[in-house]
């Protein structure tokens, strides 16, 4: 059972189980409605049929998932999704070459794992909560429940025993996070990196990825890609240390 084709969709489905559908496969999370887990991909139906049974199966699964387009997915099946008023999304991939070094420094940061210094993850729960309030009101929508932001904390523990998650402090007090991860074939991922609105602009994402790509390259990984949304500011930030970009991931899910 193959692996998703972009290497961030695969680390997001690190801690999901996988169904193989007739013409599909579907990784998820039982009893989640967590979309970064709940995915389906490798979708190469042969007719709108097909698509029917494994989109019907996939609900079955789970209550709530998304489809990714991959370059193996058919042309029609984007606009089929369309007319059944699923909606897409877009987001930004940029990868670091391999042997490329970043084009940027930072000053003193005291980066650890986070396991040293938010072993119980009470300060990243905060942070994610932050987070999510943060999204929800640049999205122009409510602000989704706690239990929600729980169940993307349980997520990220999961992840946690795949990838390394780091910390950024500031005069002792824990103030951003992100997490890095090698992939089977040799490549890096860097996500979720956020910051505590009360500790930004001090360089402190750019040390973190500094301190994610450094721990990547000495775990022997080559070309390292970092994800954005689209309209994201953090784009910027990333271009600016040497990330270039180089495709747009699409996906779709149901409101």
């Amino acid at each position: 059972m193959r692996a998703p084709s972009d290497d961030v969709t695969a680390f997001w489905i690190l801690a999901s189980e996988r169904v193989s559908l007739d013409a599909s496969i579907l990784a998820l999370r039982p009893g989640s409605r967590l979309l970064l887990a709940n995915v389906l991909y490798a979708v190469r139906p042969d007719s709108v049929a097909v698509l029917d049974r494994d989109l019907a199966r996939a609900a079955q699964h789970s209550e709530r998932f998304r489809i990714i387009i991959e370059d193996d997915t058919p042309s029609w099946v984007e606009p089929e999704l369309l007319l059944r008023d699923w909606q897409v999304a877009h987001e930004f991939r940029l990868v670091l070459p391999q042997y490329a070094e970043l084009t940027r420094s930072v000053g003193y940061a005291d980066v650890r794992r986070a396991d040293d210094v938010d072993a119980d993850w009470s300060r990243r729960r905060a942070m994610f909560r932050i987070d999510h309030l943060e999204e929800d009101a640049r999205h122009g929508v409510s602000p989704r429940p706690q239990t929600a932001t729980d169940s993307v904390i349980d997520h990220r523990r999961e992840l946690e025993r795949y990838g390394t998650y780091c910390c950024a402090t500031d005069h002792g007090v824990v103030a951003g996070f992100a997490c890095c991860w090698r992939t089977p074939e040799g490549h890096g991922v860097i996500e979720d990196v956020f910051v505590h609105p009360d500790h930004r602009g001090q360089g402190l994402a750019t040390a973190m990825i500094i301190n994610a790509v450094a721990r990547l390259r000495e775990n022997g990984a080559g070309a390292i890609t970092i994800a954005a949304e689209v309209g994201d500011t953090a784009v910027q930030l990333y271009a600016g240390l040497g990330f270039r970009p180089y495709a747009v991931s699409r996906s779709y899910a149901l409101p």
